[in-house]
């Protein structure tokens, strides 16, 4: 399930064992290209397969997890610069919407980082008395004064920047050259999306 996390063995092993008896939320906080959504799909891949009668069955989970094409799975992004009134409006109404699939949904929400208060007012009354069926990953940069309150609601985990040679490995390994991944490594600041970028 964790085939797209790259470098993060401690995170990795948090959420694996977070899975093994969940609770109603999540909050992954962690720099950009860090690997936090990659996590929170392989998470939820876990979470949504867990009723799975046969291996078939389970990696068709991962796999839609994977590609955010789960019937079960939510991905809400901002629709503009800030987390606004409407992204957690949209949050709230898939957390209320019944399973598709099985007994469990899992609802991932990004750029918590840059929520504003409206919004964070809304999102607290929910994940404080959630579904039954709701499972929330939240996702952050950082944790902000408008997100401490929800913060303190959800199970932390802390997604660290990627060392450069953990970077660099990665480029290798998808075909860069070496000494091209060592120089976009070194200039990504621990952002496996920027080095990628860098490294084109």
């Amino acid at each position: 399930p964790w085939v797209e996390v790259v470098g993060q063995p401690g995170p990795v092993r948090q959420l694996t064992a977070a899975a093994e008896a969940p609770v109603h939320a999540y909050l992954l906080v962690g720099p950009p290209g860090s690997g936090t959504r990659e996590l929170a799909r392989a998470f939820a891949g876990i979470l949504l397969s867990s009723s799975s009668t046969s291996r078939e069955d389970r990696e068709r989970h991962l796999r839609l997890a994977r590609a955010e094409q789960h019937p079960d799975l939510r991905v809400v992004d901002p629709e503009g610069n800030t987390f606004r009134k409407g992204d957690a409006e949209r949050v709230v109404r898939s957390a209320t919407l019944a399973p598709v699939e099985g007994g469990r949904k899992v609802v991932v929400a990004s750029g918590c980082e840059d929520m504003e208060d409206e919004a964070a007012g809304l999102l607290l009354k929910t994940v404080e008395e959630p579904p039954a069926s709701t499972v929330f990953v939240l996702l952050a940069t950082e944790v902000v004064p408008e997100l401490v309150t929800i913060a303190s609601r959800c199970v932390r985990i802390d997604v660290p920047a990627l060392p450069a040679r953990v970077v660099a490995d990665r480029l290798e390994a998808e075909g860069v050259p070496p000494e091209r991944a060592a120089e976009a490594a070194a200039a990504s600041g621990g952002d496996l999306d920027r080095a990628r970028t860098l490294a084109t």
